[in-house]
């Protein structure tokens, strides 16, 4: 009976071993399906690099230009740099604040070239006194406005005052004529009256301008 049980345990063995062979094939992957698996590149393995390396600010190159021109003391170059950058990135903070700086040391280098150079053109007796004169652009337009006063005792017809717009050397770049708001009846003596003059597409270089009165009746 003990050597029946034992042949029909090994004729049972016998029989299940292939079977389990073939399972033990399909739980382990063979090296050929190992390769290839190797073959294909990791998942995010050079979008990780890429994210790494720091995105250059397009503003970068403006604001570099404009530290030089500072250094330089050239303050009017420096703003236009600066106005490049703050319009192609416009929440750099950098280049903002560096704007700022450059507008006041601007401002400081003018009125300190005033006082070394002031040139002060008055007549004897004048006729006219110029007051209030500003500036503003629009639309591309540089307009000159201000307030002209008749100091004569007589009636002034046929007003004209002449904007002159000058560059760093005080050269001229170009002059526009205008009259005055009360053309038709002229100024009365100690009479006030405005007076704009555009200049349509200011010339580049202009820096300041002078205002004057070119002609009367």
């Amino acid at each position: 009976m003990k050597h029946k049980i034992s042949a029909s345990l090994l004729v049972l063995i016998l029989a299940t071993a292939p079977a389990f062979s073939q399972q033990g094939n399909q739980a382990f992957p063979s090296s050929a399906f190992g390769n290839q698996q190797n073959q294909f590149p990791q998942a995010g393995g050079d979008n990780s690099n890429q994210q790494n390396q720091p995105q250059q600010s397009p503003a970068a190159q403006f604001i570099d230009s404009a530290k030089k021109l500072m250094g330089q003391g050239n303050y009017a170059q420096s703003k236009e740099a600066l106005k490049t950058a703050i319009r192609v990135e416009p929440m750099n903070f950098e280049a903002w604040s560096l704007y700022d700086e450059t507008v006041i040391a601007d401002y400081i280098q003018q009125r300190r070239k005033e006082k070394l150079a002031p040139v002060i053109e008055r007549d004897i007796s004048p006729l006219f006194e110029i007051t209030r004169v500003d500036t503003y652009i629009e639309l591309d337009t540089l307009y000159v406005v201000g307030s002209l006063k008749n100091l004569s005792d007589k009636l002034k017809q046929k007003i004209r005052v002449t904007a002159k717009i000058l560059d760093d050397s005080k050269k001229e770049l170009r002059r526009q004529t205008g009259e005055l708001n009360l053309t038709k009846r002229g100024l009365l003596p100690n009479e006030s009256s405005l007076f704009e003059i555009p200049f349509k597409n200011p010339p580049a270089g202009a820096k300041s301008f002078r205002v004057e009165v070119t002609g009367f009746e």
